[in-house]
């Protein structure tokens, strides 16, 4: 295969042995860790292009990967890490983000609700994708929101009632869409002393219980609750402790665990899962579903002795593809313009450092595609694209106004100075030009243009609303303010069918907001930094 370099940090020929929590599997081509949305983002762009098989994984704690090379991209999100307090209750969380990480950040606060994430293996992004649970508790009892990347390059915010569909299921597992980010409540308070002994409890608990004698995943099947019994206790009840297949072995401890007792490989673990799976049906009448993810290729008659879903391979009917976001065989999927409008970005405001409580809470933004480019082309003074932002953010986000204009929609010079929501919109390509958007709920509103980072262009170095009357319509009512923007505007920043996006508020004071977030943002605040803009591709 020809060089390749990918958008982002990645290295190459990497051992997954090395990476997942049951030291078994081949080698990636590529294992690429962005730290950012916007180098995420450009990945999955460039992969539409070269179409290489691509898997994610958070830590590895529920993974099984093939001992077959992988000639793809295994996607970490371990560089997108950082949480912070959005308000009193509200935490949020980058995907990469560990969950004993998360519930040390808890004990510090004191808050309670979130002990039994301490020592629970993985990062938060999958144990939300999966809906995990361990000592009662439950992910989806804790999330407020789920913001996810489509694979090409959609970011959407989900409520829990979207995602989660019942016990260790979710509506993201048949979905190719990875979870970059959750917002987690915990309205409730305890003395430290209490969640500290909690969470000591739990760990002891997984110690008790052997459950890091060895490489696992943890727990291979989920339990049939129809069964009355969980699944450790019908494998126990079936003999199934110690039991070996090569390397493989069932804990003597708990009969749900598999360990790589002795340089296991990913066919004997399989292997002994497939006849625990068999056994638990013929001889004890309980359907059982693996929990532990595969990924890569195996062999279909070892898949479908797991039950698990694959995709055939064309070039060796003999083997099945598991686990991956996208399929390398299938022609492009249908690419037509929806019937609704496209949500290209849509999720809430956070501060501009990612600091705690950096900003009141409660702004949302979202920008949707009205009507495909094609159609766009055709009526380009017809709207394009709409910016919206939620009426229901917190007042004091946009309490610092600008003298009265008798609550008409105008012009104003120097909105910047109050509680304003500002767009920029850039160019696609790598280029520096791009347009600023600016609009307070009452409908004053101002509009740029600029050849690169704060020089305006030539025609726009006076402030008018001239130039902008006929290529924009004002949104402004109960719900939400905003507007909307003609293509015939928005074609020169179009660049191999992309433009570039950045929401942002300031709210008058020097408190700063932004969707989608930066890594490092630079202090003190700039918004004018086109190159950290997210790209959304058009249709």
């Amino acid at each position: 295969m020809p060089e390749l370099s990918l958008p982002c940090r990645f290295e190459s020929n990497v051992p997954l042995g090395k990476r997942g929590y049951y030291a078994i599997g081949g080698t990636a081509r590529f294992f690429a860790r962005p730290e950012s949305l916007s180098a995420l983002g450009d990945m999955l762009f460039w992969n539409r292009e070269h179409r290489l098989p691509l898997a994610v994984m958070g830590e590895g704690s529920n993974i099984i990967f093939s001992d077959e090379e992988f000639p793809g991209i295994v996607l970490s999100l371990d560089g997108m890490q950082r949480i912070f307090w959005l308000s009193q209750d509200e935490l949020f969380c980058e995907a990469g983000a560990d969950n004993t990480m998360i519930a040390e950040e808890l004990l510090k606060s004191g808050k309670s609700g979130g002990e039994w994430l301490y020592r629970l293996p993985g990062q938060i992004g999958s144990t939300v994708r999966m809906n995990a649970r361990c000592f009662g508790g439950e992910v989806s009892a804790i999330t407020s929101g789920i913001q996810t990347l489509s694979l090409d390059g959609r970011l959407s915010w989900k409520s829990p009632e979207e995602v989660f569909h019942g016990y260790k299921h979710t509506s993201l597992m048949e979905n190719p869409e990875i979870v970059v980010a959750v917002v987690l409540h915990f309205p409730l308070e305890s003395p430290e002393v209490e969640i500290h002994r909690q969470m000591e409890v739990y760990e002891s608990e997984r110690i008790k219980k052997h459950h890091f004698d060895y490489p696992s995943c943890g727990s291979a099947f989920k339990n049939n609750y129809e069964a009355g019994r969980s699944s450790g206790q019908i494998f126990e009840e079936l003999g199934f402790k110690g039991s070996r297949e090569g390397g493989a072995m069932v804990s003597e401890h708990h009969a749900n665990f598999i360990f790589n007792r002795d340089a296991a490989t990913a066919i004997d673990v399989l292997r002994l899962a497939g006849r625990m799976k068999s056994a638990a049906l013929e001889k004890a009448g309980v359907k059982l579903d693996l929990e532990v993810q595969c990924i890569g290729r195996f062999g279909r008659t070892l898949l479908d002795a797991c039950g698990v879903r694959y995709e055939s391979d064309r070039s060796d009917p003999g083997k099945g593809w598991a686990g991956l976001l996208n399929s390398v065989q299938d022609d492009e999927a249908d690419a037509s313009f929806p019937r609704d409008p496209r949500i290209l970005i849509q999720g809430p405001l956070v501060g501009y450092s990612g600091v705690d409580r950096e900003v009141p809470p409660g702004a949302f933004v979202q920008v949707e595609q009205l009507r495909s480019q094609k159609e766009a082309a055709s009526d380009p003074d017809a709207p394009f694209l709409r910016w919206t932002n939620r009426h229901t953010a917190d007042k004091a986000l946009f309490a610092c106004k600008p003298p009265s204009t008798s609550g008409e929609s105008t012009f104003v010079d120097g909105l910047w100075q109050y509680g304003v929501s500002e767009l920029f919109i850039g160019d696609g390509g790598s280029g520096e030009r791009y347009l600023e958007f600016e609009m307070t709920p009452e409908g004053e509103w101002v509009a740029l243009r600029f050849d690169g980072p704060r020089k305006r262009s030539e025609g726009y170095t006076e402030l008018s609303e001239k130039p902008w009357k006929s290529s924009l319509n004002l949104i402004n009512d109960e719900e939400c303010f905003g507007m909307e923007f003609t293509y015939a505007l928005l074609e020169p920043f179009i660049s191999e069918g992309r433009v570039s996006l950045q929401c942002f508020v300031s709210t008058g004071r020097g408190e700063y907001a932004l969707f989608p977030w930066w890594p490092s943002p630079s202090l003190p605040a700039d918004f004018h930094q086109p190159d950290k803009f997210f790209r959304v591709v058009l249709y």
